[in-house]
């Protein structure tokens, strides 16, 4: 019998040792020192801080860096009002991006390792037709994890404009209450 070829699946290691990397990084280093220098860094900035606190917290989102800290400090740096705007704005794009990443680079194996799967097809399906109304009711429960869910619902048949308008609306209450604490 002729084995068959296996391919290295090189996408997956690589993105496996870069978790494994931050992971230890997160461990390791003094971050949370970094962060609130950076908080007194961009506190300086004046307006400017709300454009590279937004951007800071569209990569946190992607690198799955801490987002209920980074919200608690936008509410202590801009105030309600505005740390709600940032934040709800920066998450959203953060979220899409990693929705995104999940879509376009790990879609085409899930499908593959799920063909024989009905219950993951059923669930699928099932998330491609309401998609945005159970990303919604989702994002109002913290039972997922934010950063964590972006990447679950890249891999599942939501379409990307549903998703990201739930994203937005559901989150948004959230925002409010970490913004304010």
């Amino acid at each position: 019998m002729e084995e068959q070829k296996r391919s290295i699946p090189w996408k997956w290691i690589v993105v496996a040792l870069v978790l494994v990397g931050l992971g230890v990084v997160w461990k390791t280093l003094p971050i949370q020192d970094w962060l609130t220098a950076f908080n007194d860094w961009v506190a300086s900035l004046g307006t400017a801080g709300l454009v590279v606190y937004g951007l800071f917290y569209i990569v946190a989102t992607v690198l799955f860096l801490p987002g209920s800290l980074i919200t608690l400090g936008s509410g202590f740096l801009f105030g309600v009002v505005w740390g709600t705007v940032m934040v709800s704005i920066s998450a959203t794009i953060g979220a899409s991006l990693a929705f995104l990443v999940a879509r376009y680079l790990a879609r085409g194996w899930v499908e593959e390792k799920a063909k024989g799967s009905e219950r993951f097809q059923a669930v699928d399906r099932a998330i491609g037709q309401q998609g945005g109304k159970i990303v919604f009711l989702l994002r109002l429960s913290p039972a997922l994890p934010f950063n964590l869910s972006n990447y679950l619902y890249g891999l599942t048949g939501v379409q990307f404009w549903p998703y990201v308008l739930a994203t937005w609306v559901g989150t948004f209450p959230g925002t409010v209450m970490y913004v304010y604490l």
